[in-house]
């Protein structure tokens, strides 16, 4: 089920188990998971398939890996707010997925996310092929680590940090 409230979602979050991060592309989708306290974001690998089922399916392969208790999705938004033919492509990848899955899916703005992971694996020294293997499951990582982020300050506000 998709979750369009991050207070409900931090609801449904299990204890002591991660969350596990997508950054969806047609090409390449980037996984990354958070530790079982769910305070780190850490990038695991990039999935380089076409087909949606398959990539699909390796996904749900994982969920059988890990006892994951949520699932963050990154939402290309336009840089002016407004969705993209991007942004629904990622919506009817979180729709099938959902069916596919029973776990809490979150969608999570994620402006500007490979670019920034782009340019730190290039701060690093990182080089160009290298960088294009990588930053789909780095930029998974940090649509991750906001969405961590979020429900850190979502806890203080709500008294229960």
């Amino acid at each position: 089920m998709i979750i369009e409230n991050l207070q409900e979602f931090y609801q449904l979050l299990k204890h002591r188990q991660p969350i596990i991060s997508i950054d969806y592309g047609i090409k390449k989708t980037g996984i990354a998971i958070s530790n079982q306290e769910c305070t780190i974001a850490m990038p695991l690998f990039t999935i380089e398939e076409r087909d949606e089922k398959n990539k699909i399916a390796k996904i749900l392969n994982l969920l059988k890996t890990y006892s994951f208790c949520a699932v963050v999705i990154g939402l290309p938004i336009s840089m002016n707010g407004q969705p993209s033919s991007q942004t629904l492509e990622v919506q009817n990848f979180a729709k099938k997925f959902s069916i596919e899955s029973d776990l809490p899916i979150y969608l999570q703005d994620e402006r500007l996310t490979t670019k920034a992971a782009n340019s730190l694996l290039k701060s690093l020294g990182v080089k160009r092929k290298e960088r294009n293997q990588n930053d789909d499951c780095i930029a998974a990582s940090m649509i991750l680590e906001t969405t961590l982020d979020s429900i850190i300050n979502l806890k203080r506000s709500l008294g229960s940090l």
